[in-house]
This record gives C-alpha cells, sequence and structure tokens, in this order.
C-alpha cells in the first residue's frame, strides 16, 4: 500500500497540472503528452503486476494449507500408533493379521477422518437450519437423512479418540486457522492497494484524453476533476486507518 503522503502528493501534483493546463492554451507539448502517457502506462502495469502478485501469493498459501494438512495426517498417524503401541508397553506376540485388523479398527479411521470434525460440525449446524425452513417434504427428507449421518459420523469420531490424538488435531487446525488468516490479511492489503491504483488511473486516464485533444480544460472538467481528487485524498485517507 502506497503510504499516505506519497499518495496525496501524486494527487495534488495532477490536480495542480490540470490547473496549469486551465491558462496554457490549446497547444500541449508533445513532452507533457509523452510524460502522460507514459504514465498512464506506468500505472496499468503496476496494477497488472498486483494482480499477478496476488494471484501467486494465493496460491502460495493453498499450497501452504494443504502442506500443513498432509504434515497433520502423518502426525496423527504416529499419535494414533503411539497410543495403541506405547512404547514402554511389551508387545504381545501378534499375528500378521491381528496386527492388520488392529490397525484398521483403531489407527485408520483417525488417519482417515484427520481434521474432519470441525467440517462435520459445520455442515450439522447449516443442515440443522435449513431443515426447519424446507417446506419440500422430499428435500426435507434428504435433508434430515444426511443430517443423522453426519451426526453418527460426529460420534465416531468422538468416541473413544485418543486423547493424543485430539491434541495433535487441535494444534493442526490451529495452524491451519493461523494460515488463512494471513492469506485474508495479505489479500485485504493487496486489494486496497489495487483500489488506490485504479483511482490514479482514473484520473490520469482522464488527463491524458484531454491532453491528446490539445483543448483547453474548462473550468467544469477541472471542478469535476477536483472533486475526483478530494474524493480519492478521503478515501486514501481512510485505507491508511
Amino acid at each position: 500500500m502506497l503510504p499516505a503522503p506519497s499518495r496525496w502528493l501524486w494527487l495534488d501534483s495532477v490536480f495542480a497540472a490540470i490547473i496549469l493546463a486551465l491558462f496554457a492554451g490549446c497547444a500541449t507539448p508533445i513532452e507533457v503528452k509523452t510524460a502522460s502517457k507514459a504514465q498512464l502506462d506506468l500505472l496499468t502495469a503496476l496494477d497488472g503486476a498486483v494482480s499477478t502478485l496476488q494471484q501467486s501469493f494465493d496460491q502460495f498459501h493453498k499450497a501452504k494449507e494443504a502442506r500443513i494438512r498432509e504434515e497433520g495426517r502423518m502426525l496423527v498417524a504416529r499419535q494414533a500408533i503411539a497410543a495403541l503401541y506405547p512404547a514402554n508397553r511389551p508387545m504381545k506376540q501378534m499375528t500378521a493379521d491381528s496386527l492388520f485388523e488392529s490397525y484398521n479398527t483403531n489407527v485408520q479411521p483417525w488417519i482417515d477422518n484427520a481434521l474432519a470434525l470441525p467440517d462435520v460440525e459445520a455442515q450439522i449446524v447449516s443442515l440443522s437450519k435449513k431443515i426447519p425452513a424446507t417446506s419440500d417434504p422430499a428435500l426435507k427428507g434428504r435433508y434430515t437423512l444426511a443430517l443423522q449421518d453426519l451426526q453418527e459420523l460426529r460420534a465416531r469420531l468422538t468416541r473413544n479418540k485418543p486423547p493424543a490424538v485430539t491434541e495433535i488435531e487441535e494444534v493442526i487446525l490451529g495452524d491451519l486457522r493461523n494460515e488463512r488468516q494471513t492469506a485474508q490479511d495479505v489479500r485485504h492489503l493487496l486489494d486496497i492497494l489495487r483500489s488506490q491504483i485504479a483511482a490514479m488511473k482514473s484520473i490520469a486516464s482522464k488527463v491524458d484524453a484531454w491532453l491528446l485533444l490539445d483543448v483547453s480544460v474548462s473550468q467544469e472538467q477541472a471542478d469535476s476533476l477536483k472533486d475526483a481528487v478530494v474524493g480519492a485524498r478521503k478515501a486514501f485517507a481512510g485505507d491508511a486507518q
């Protein structure tokens, strides 16, 4: 985001240039036209660069969230195995079949449903609100069955869950929340920057169009531009807060 003094200096300089143009007559020096066009091109390029940066950040945060989830599943698996086979407990003699069955029953479910409980809870809340508001009996029936399935899944996800698995999931879910908040904050800042660039580009486009026509700026046009500059300054001041 551009610092407030820099933004206001740019806006004031634009308005001052227009006031000078108002008294300059019809002919606009080629140097002024070239500088105006270059400024507009730079603002266009800057907007494109910020848009590309925003997309890159979005992809980065999505990839980081996916990595947190994948690493979280491995940590959940480790904790589930440690809870089933504590290091300080002597191992009983087991067959391969019994070991495989024990793993599928006591470890694999926590891996398959790792970090799923918050999403299940959110769906239960959503369906609980939809069912009373639904008048179609068939749709209401489907919602009710889906709600029952989710409630059953929630019961399985909380029944006999090893405390170590619950603890590591809370840590991972906290990391996911922090990552999402960071992504949201970055996008918000870049949205503000793009809105500032759009305001500057709008004013620069008006100036460039008038200069290309080789006409004097009317008092009405100057007043209109002044209002736009004042409005942009107020918007920028709001963004700074």
